[in-house]
C-alpha cells in the first residue's frame, strides 16, 4: 500500500505591485490635468481681465479727478494765472510735465500741484503720480522740485510719464506751454512703462 502524501496546500493572493500603483496615480494625475488645464487656464485670462479693468478704472478716475478739480478753480487768480502748465522732457523721451491750479474740490481750499516723483539722491517717496494741496502758494510759485511725497497724495502708484496740453479760453489750439486763466480744455497722456492712457475733456466756461 503506498502511503498518501499529505501537505500544506499553498494558497496565492493576487495583489497590486508598486509600480503598478504608480502607473495608476500617474494616469489618474494625467487625466486630472487634461480635465482641469482648460478651467485653469479661463480662470487666469479672467483673473487678467479683471485687473486690467480695475486698472482702467482707477487711470479714469484719477484723470477725471484732475478735471473735477480744475472745473472748480475760478477762471482768473488775483495777482497772477490761475492756471500754469510746465512742459518738461526727461533724457530718454518721457514726458515730465507739471500742472498747477487753485480749487476748493471736497473743501479743501489750495493750490493743487500734479506732477509724476521720481525717487533719487535725497528724495525717498514712493514713484508715481503726486498731487499736492498747497493752501499759501500760488499756481505761478510752486516749488516743484521741493515738493515732499510724505505731504502729497499718491493717486497713480507705477505712472513714470506725463503728458499735459491745454485749450486756452476762446482759442482754437491747444497749447504745451501755458499761463493765464482757467483753460477751456485739458488733454492728459498718462503711462505706466509701456502702456498709455489718454483723456480729454472740457471744462465749463464762466
Amino acid at each position: 500500500m503506498v502511503p498518501r502524501l499529505t501537505g500544506r496546500r499553498i494558497r496565492r493572493e493576487t495583489a497590486f505591485t508598486l509600480a503598478e500603483v504608480l502607473v495608476v496615480l500617474a494616469l489618474f494625475g494625467l487625466i486630472a490635468t487634461l480635465a482641469f488645464a482648460p478651467s485653469v487656464i479661463m480662470v487666469r485670462g479672467l483673473v487678467e481681465a479683471r485687473d486690467e479693468g480695475s486698472a482702467e478704472q482707477v487711470t479714469d478716475y484719477v484723470l477725471g479727478r484732475i478735471l473735477a478739480e480744475m472745473a472748480l478753480s475760478p477762471a482768473d487768480f488775483p495777482d497772477g494765472p490761475a492756471a500754469v502748465l510746465i512742459r518738461r522732457d526727461l533724457p530718454g523721451g518721457a514726458a515730465d510735465d507739471r500742472l498747477a491750479f487753485w480749487s476748493d474740490w471736497g473743501g479743501e481750499a489750495g493750490v493743487r500741484a500734479w506732477m509724476v516723483f521720481r525717487g533719487g539722491p535725497g528724495r525717498d517717496g514712493k514713484p508715481g503720480l503726486y498731487r499736492w494741496v498747497l493752501p499759501l502758494a500760488s499756481p505761478e510759485g510752486v516749488e516743484w522740485e521741493g515738493l515732499d511725497p510724505a505731504k502729497g497724495k499718491l493717486l497713480g502708484p507705477g505712472f513714470d510719464s506725463l503728458r499735459f496740453s491745454v485749450l486756452p479760453p476762446r482759442s482754437g489750439e491747444w497749447s504745451d506751454e501755458y499761463s493765464g486763466s482757467r483753460p477751456a480744455g485739458v488733454r492728459i497722456k498718462i503711462a505706466d512703462g509701456e502702456e498709455e492712457f489718454f483723456y480729454e475733456d472740457r471744462l465749463p466756461s464762466d
